[in-house]
């Protein structure tokens, strides 16, 4: 019981509230009224309903009616009289009504602009739900009698004008106030300078539209679109709605000295429909671009994260298996008794060698893989050599690839973190593997040859007898999800080539008919 009292006592506060907000709403578009029944060039109130009972649901409808009744006896008097003023009471709020139920239940509208389906959506229900009610609503003052303006398709048309003006201004900034994220990015964005000055061109601009002498304000609109647009850009859709208002503030209080032809402010507000939909269709846009970044980002991190564990898993599997072997190795030790102690210590030794050459492996990736920073000491040409001999014969267990490494320059070296250069190396030649994997047997080729390109630098040519990169997979090839593959994130050669650079170095795929790659890394100064 308790409960329901609260839920009751907060259903009427909320009824009051709406209630004030619609009639205040009412009062302050009442500009230029057409005809008796006083239809106006801007009406935010539809926009409040609408919002209303898309958030609250449609239960609210009775209180709706009731707001628009009350605006109606207290701002225009009802000139027709109580009857007609319920009818077209009843004709309002049941249009506000269908078009919040149709873009929940029909359209499944969740309530947020977020996206340029949902906006072009809410855009063409709503404007297509108050050409309805503009139709009933001026029908049905014909119909008894009041004639409104000199034709009926006018004053629909100036009916349909006011009130999507009116939902179009209006309702985006009613969502945004309702969306958590909304008036986060909106409190985020007033604490930059950029958005004060921002908003002080659009506000001057407006100033200069209405106050610079010109009677006819409409011909420099367009000067509006270039703050709007600006706005839009860095303030995306939140900043463009906001934008919005304030344009259509500067309208209503341009105009309010009553010097401007009642044909002209229907003018002006098509120019502010125009601007409006242009601003909220960027600034969604932009939204959408950042989301689609942040999602990019998102994906980036866990593909790398994914291909850290691999590698990692790669690189330890040698120094872990070195573990185990002088572990049992010491258990047969100990069981020899104390004559075995000298050699006991000495594969202990070498178990805690094997242990810290793990950790430094995962140390070495996690940093790169975070940081992309590099821990460099001098190696021998050489030693790389025996790294993608030794990768190769691990790829090549069942011995059907023939496999060689040939070096040349192996009394060179070169400045580079060993453990990345290698993870570069593994994924090449994996993916010469992989390359020739569907060749009959006795066509399956993998080489990895060193060379000397140029003064200064080494190349690491891994080649394979596969089909070789295509001129147009050679233009993506090394973007990030850009695979061939049927199972892969395509982040490998993404991230060697990251390597590579990160080493002053180079990596690049050959467009030929067969596989062929080119890892370049500078030689140490002594080298040269």
């Amino acid at each position: 019981m308790t409960r329901t009292r609260r839920s009751l006592a907060a259903d009427a506060r909320d009824a009051v509230l709406f209630g004030a907000c619609y009639v205040a709403l009412d009062w302050a578009s009442y500009i230029y009224p057409l005809g008796p029944f006083n239809i106006t060039p801007w009406n935010p109130p539809p926009a409040l309903s609408i919002v209303w009972l898309l958030l609250g649901g449609l239960r609210y409808a009775p209180v709706v009616f009731g707001a628009i009744l009350i605006a109606d006896l207290v701002i225009r008097q009802a000139p027709g009289g109580l009857p007609l003023a319920v009818l077209t009471s009843l004709i309002l709020a049941a249009g506000y009504a269908g078009i919040a139920g149709a873009l929940k239940r029909i359209f499944k509208f969740e309530g947020r602009l977020h996206g340029t389906r949902p906006l072009w959506t809410f855009v063409a229900v709503t404007a297509a739900g108050i050409a309805v009610i503009g139709a009933l609503y001026v029908g049905a003052l014909w119909a008894a009698g009041y004639r409104v303006g000199d034709s009926f398709a006018s004053a629909a048309f100036r009916f349909w004008l006011g009130d999507t003006v009116g939902v179009l201004v209006t309702a985006p900034l009613l969502l945004v106030a309702a969306d958590p994220a909304g008036r986060a990015r909106l409190a985020r964005s007033w604490r930059k300078p950029e958005t004060a000055l921002q908003f002080a061109v659009m506000t001057a601009a407006v100033l200069f539209i209405f106050e610079g002498g010109s009677e006819e304000p409409q011909r420099y609109f367009y000067v509006l679109f270039l703050p709007l647009i600006w706005i839009a850009l860095r303030g995306g859709f939140s900043g463009a709605a906001v934008a919005s208002g304030v344009v259509q503030v500067g309208v209503v209080l341009g105009v309010q000295d009553g010097t401007m032809q009642s044909l002209a402010v229907v003018e002006l507000q098509a120019l502010v429909s125009a601007l409006t939909l242009t601003g909220l269709f960027l600034g969604v846009i932009v939204d959408e671009r950042e989301r689609a970044a942040e999602q990019l980002q998102r994906s980036l991190r866990t593909a790398a994260a994914g291909e850290m564990a691999g590698a990692i898993a790669h690189e330890i599997n040698q120094p872990l298996t070195a573990l185990n072997n002088y572990g049992r190795a010491c258990q047969l030790m100990l069981d020899q008794g104390d004559h075995a102690r000298a050699e006991l210590h000495l594969t202990i030794g070498k178990m805690l060698e094997e242990a810290k050459r793990a950790t430094e492996v995962v140390a070495r990736l996690r940093d790169f893989f975070r940081m992309g920073s590099t821990r460099l000491e001098t190696i021998a040409v050489e030693r790389l050599a025996d790294s993608a001999q030794r990768i190769g014969v691990r790829l090549n267990s069942s011995g059907e690839v023939a496999y060689s490494v040939q070096c040349d320059d192996g009394g060179r070296t070169v400045l580079a973190d060993r453990v990345q250069i290698e993870l570069v190396l593994r994924n090449l030649i994996a993916n010469a593997f992989e390359a020739v994997a569907a060749l009959p047997p006795e066509r399956r080729e993998v080489a990895v040859m060193t060379r000397v390109p140029e003064s200064g630098r080494i190349r690491f040519a891994v080649t394979d007898s596969g089909k070789g990169i295509s001129r147009a997979a050679s233009e993506s090839l090394f973007e990030p999800f850009a695979t061939g593959k049927a199972a892969g994130m395509g982040l490998g050669l993404a991230i060697s080539r990251a390597i590579a650079e990160a080493h002053g170095g180079s990596l690049s795929g050959i467009v030929a008919d067969h596989g062929e790659f080119h890892l370049d890394l500078p030689l140490e100064a002594e080298d040269e």
